[in-house]
């Protein structure tokens, strides 16, 4: 099976990483070949053992000394910044703050009891005990998206390695001088060398991957995703899986209309777009739509779009430029499709010609209807549609047609209908009067239904998910001396007085 994950192998050869704000080339970096990975998950295997025998508590050491190396290394953010085109506040005040959150609470009680023995009590066999005991799987191979250098690479490594797995990372070619700079980090602490590698390189390296490591974590397109779940069916092993989706902001009449215009601003167009749990479509009530398309034009209209500046600052800007270039074509497409059949383009609609690299104004289409590009298909760029709805009900029944099931918000003054219609979302997670807040409360489970994915990262559930079960039966201390007699009246020779106690305790246990 040939996975579609980003360059052919015939691209094969060093990655040129260009600045998409400049689109100057800032660095070259030599590639791993698929031939090359199986080595490189067999130094995985041979390491893996030893981490694991460090135990939980000192695992989390580990981990929380190089999340403090991260923070306070000057370069890092420079070179996220650089290889995504982000602004510095998206590249520290939530990537790097969004890892050090997730490691706190990985490394913490929670994650270390989420990973502790757990023994069970039988109830008809009471002198028996269940010792659950979780131990790692091996090598998790984890492939990242270009969106997120950071939160969706090196990130996504902190649950398997705190579960005790050894991790082989293949960073996007678009985006890999992050999770380079980690694995330097990395190093440069001391810590176990082959636990943790990062495997810069094209689409085989990928598929090369799923053929050898014990279990993937993806996060990119519903094709490749699609590939991958199959791939990892085959050989028996799991896969956790994040395909991006179609997230609805419901705004309904009562909402705080202000409030919501200004998120709906944050979560459509933060990181020009380019975000997985991001607003793809507001679905408004008619009798507040005008009201509310207004507002929103206003604060779309606010923000301050460009290159970030050469040095951090603590004024910048606030949407930066489009970090793979097949997503300024996608987002033209929905708009013209939109447009030629009725759409309105309220505010931007275009390229920046006037900047350099690759830059697309914030867009804002009004008067769109369901049966749209731009309403179904994933944008992933900063583009976002407006839909009129007679009524919540309605805006319910367009929320679950659609094939994904990833994130969405519902707006509404009243909090038991919000809450009300919350469940009725076929979502993995749903906000409440606020968006993109579901990524950074790692406290409970972030995955998709539906084509949005298999698995979740977050919680005890993310952590655990890393894990094999193996359940230990064993005798309890002083109930444990009737075993022996136990076990003669069950094993063979069968008896015909056993048989009878057991059909009177059916009868009155069951």
């Amino acid at each position: 099976m040939t996975l579609g994950l980003g360059s052919p192998p015939a691209a094969a050869g060093p990655l040129s990483i260009e600045n998409p704000a400049t689109g100057a080339t800032i660095a070259r970096v030599p590639t791993v070949g698929a031939n090359e990975v199986p080595a490189a998950v067999e130094r995985a295997r041979v390491a893996q053992p030893a981490w694991e025998a460090l135990g939980v508590r000192e695992r989390g050491r580990a981990l929380r000394r190089l999340a403090r190396a991260i923070r306070d290394d000057g370069r890092l953010a420079e070179t996220l910044v650089a290889e995504s085109g982000k602004p510095f506040y998206e590249a520290e005040g939530i990537e790097i703050f969004y890892l050090l959150e997730l490691t706190r609470f990985y490394t913490g009680r929670t994650g270390r009891r989420a990973l502790a023995d757990e023994v069970r009590r039988p109830f008809v066999f009471a002198y028996k005990r269940a010792r659950v005991v979780r131990r790692p799987r091996g090598v998790v191979g984890v492939i990242g998206p270009w969106n997120w250098p950071l939160l969706n690479n090196f990130a996504d490594c902190v649950a398997p390695l705190m579960a005790g797995n050894a991790v082989v990372l293949k960073p996007s070619e678009w985006t890999p001088l992050t999770s380079l700079r980690v694995a330097e980090l990395w190093r440069a602490l001391g810590l176990p060398e082959d636990v943790f590698q990062v495997l810069p390189g094209h689409g085989d390296v990928g598929q090369a991957l799923c053929d050898a490591c014990d279990m993937i974590f993806f996060t990119g397109s519903q094709k490749v995703g699609r590939q991958i779940a199959a791939r990892c069916g085959e050989r028996l092993i799991p896969s956790v899986t994040e395909l991006g989706g179609k997230s609805p902001m419901v705004v309904l009449a009562d909402a705080d209309l202000p409030r919501a215009a200004k998120a709906a601003a944050w979560s459509a167009f933060a990181h020009s777009g380019q975000v997985c749990i991001r607003t793809e479509r507001v679905l408004v009530e008619e009798r507040v739509g005008d009201r509310f398309a207004a507002l929103l034009a206003v604060e779309v209209q606010a923000l301050r779009q460009g290159a970030p500046p050469a040095a951090q600052a603590e004024e910048e800007i606030d949407v930066g430029a489009m970090t793979f270039a097949p997503q300024v074509t996608r987002a033209e497409q929905q708009i013209a499709d939109a447009v030629g059949r009725g759409a309105r383009i309220l505010t931007g609609g275009a390229r920046r010609a006037d900047l350099p690299g690759r830059f697309f104004e914030p867009t804002v289409l009004d008067g769109v209807s369901p049966d749209m590009l731009v309403a179904r298909e994933e944008t992933f760029g900063p583009v976002v549609p407006l839909i009129r709805v007679r009524d919540a009900a309605e805006a319910l029944r367009l929320v679950n047609e659609s094939p994904f099931g990833l994130s969405g918000s519902v707006w509404t003054r009243d909090r038991a209908a919000g809450l009300a219609f919350a469940r009725q979302m076929v979502a993995g997670s749903v906000c409440i009067n606020d968006v993109l807040m579901n990524y950074f409360v790692v406290e409970a489970p972030l995955g998709g239904v539906k084509a949005s994915g298999l698995g979740a990262r977050h919680g005890s559930e993310g952590l655990r998910q890393f894990c094999r079960v193996e359940t230990i039966v064993e005798d309890q201390p002083l109930l444990g001396l009737i075993s022996p007699f136990v076990q003669r009246q069950l094993m063979f020779p069968y008896r015909a007085r056993t048989l009878r106690l057991l059909r009177w305790l059916m009868r009155r246990v069951y």
